[in-house]
């Protein structure tokens, strides 16, 4: 079996894709959404179809020539505002969300890409409200998963209120303390009243597993701790579809997203049905940061990830992983190199793309298409010397035959001696 096969019915999921570093809505969101969408092992590694950056300046190009020639979709400016957003300018993209809100106003699909774009921008408080603004026109739009954004922004949040945020940078691993080395100076010199405690904030919840646990928890129960708090297994499984589909539109590699995605597939007192891919999120943000320090805890949680799996080593997934990143990088340059060939021909694009990395359906609905087939990871379980415990066997029957032998057969002659008489 293929490790898609395997992964697939490992996590017993597939994407419903309609998501990005936040949720975005356009053109391709609209595509996936009726799409067989890409599983969580090609999103770590990053081996699926996506645009480049040449395809969303042709898009803009193309969607500001149609609402020029009158055709004033409210779905163009979706498009290029989500274009310029990827293209990483996100005044652009805000700018072009007005633009559509006076012409179309009150549309869902608007408040979901300025909650977006203002997210993107750093500016979370009114990320979180047009994000609000949009759930209460669409409370179940792209299956729930808006709620996981929040739930991220809303993470990111609470780990700044408790310290993560050093020089203006965030601190990641977002379960590291970054009031380490304090917390173990008051807890050295705790019963020595000639030392003042140094003054610093509590952990707070350092698991977005936990962290979206604690805020679907019953608070008033008697026995009520945000450190136990535990979530449907369904409610489970909400959420990481939510993280998987912000990977697939958004950002595939940022490291908080891969190490919500971990903690969502490995959940605190139990095993996750996603241990491999947990790793391998990891291995992978291990790979992205300079920190010396988040480069071990990231590979300390990809250890952890997979303890107890039979079979299962660190170092043969690590080698296959590496591999895998080698093959998703390969088919990715393929495809910039196309989209970049199509543009300069002037062929339409979009057109092409679908035709390449899409395959239609007998209810001609579109489907996915995915080439790169993962191989298998597991450690190989040692074969015994089948045939040294034979002879092994084989000897210890004989030496205690002859010793029953030896033990039976001189009563038995004796016996047979009196039977016969004089």
């Amino acid at each position: 079996m293929g490790m898609k096969a395997t992964i697939r019915a490992l996590l017993l999921l597939t994407i419903l894709v309609a998501t990005a570093h936040a949720c975005l809505w356009d053109t391709d969101t609209l595509d996936e959404e009726r799409s067989d969408s890409p599983s969580a092992i090609e999103l770590v590694t990053g081996a699926f179809a996506r645009h480049s950056a040449a395809f969303y300046r042709w898009r803009i190009q193309d969607r500001q020539q149609k609402l020029e020639d009158g055709d004033d979709k409210p779905l163009h400016y979706d498009d290029i505002a989500v274009a310029y957003d990827k293209l990483k300018e996100s005044g652009k993209a805000i700018e072009w969300m007005h633009k559509k809100e006076g012409a179309h106003p009150g549309l869902y699909e608007t408040y979901a890409n300025l909650g977006t774009f203002h997210i993107h921008s750093g500016n979370f408080p009114e990320g979180i409200r047009y994000i609000e603004k949009a759930l209460k026109l669409n409370p179940q739009a792209h299956f729930n998963r808006e709620r996981h954004q929040l739930y991220v922004v809303k993470y990111l949040q609470h780990r700044v209120q408790h310290g993560q945020l050093v020089n203006g940078k965030l601190l990641l691993p977002l379960s590291r303390d970054p009031y380490l080395e304090q917390r173990n100076f008051n807890r050295k010199n705790h019963d020595n009243p000639d030392v003042e405690q140094l003054s610093i904030p509590d952990r707070g919840i350092i698991n977005f597993y936990t962290f979206i646990a604690d805020d679907l928890a019953d608070k008033t129960g008697e026995n009520y701790n945000p450190k136990y708090a535990r979530m449907p297994e369904d409610k489970n499984q909400e959420a990481i579809q939510g993280i998987l589909g912000m990977m697939r539109f958004g950002h595939h590699d940022s490291e908080v997203l891969l190490e919500c995605l971990c903690d969502l597939l490995v959940p605190p007192g139990g095993h996750g049905v996603g241990n491999r891919i947990a790793a391998r999120a990891m291995l992978k943000a291990s790979y992205s940061t300079e920190d010396e320090e988040a480069k071990k805890m990231y590979f300390d949680k990809a250890c952890y990830a997979i303890a107890g799996q039979e079979g299962v080593k660190i170092g043969p997934l690590e080698r296959a992983l590496r591999r895998e990143l080698l093959q998703a990088e390969k088919y990715f340059d393929e495809l910039v190199q196309l989209e970049a060939s199509w543009v300069e021909s002037g062929v339409d694009v979009e057109s092409e793309f679908r035709k390449k990395y899409y395959q239609n359906s007998g209810d001609e609905s579109q489907l996915a298409y995915f080439p790169i087939e993962f191989e298998s990871v597991s450690t190989p379980v040692k074969r015994q010397n089948v045939f040294g415990y034979s002879i092994f066997a084989t000897i210890a029957s004989l030496i205690l035959g002859c010793s029953i032998a030896a033990h039976l057969l001189p009563k038995f002659m004796r016996k047979r001696q009196g039977s016969n008489g004089p």
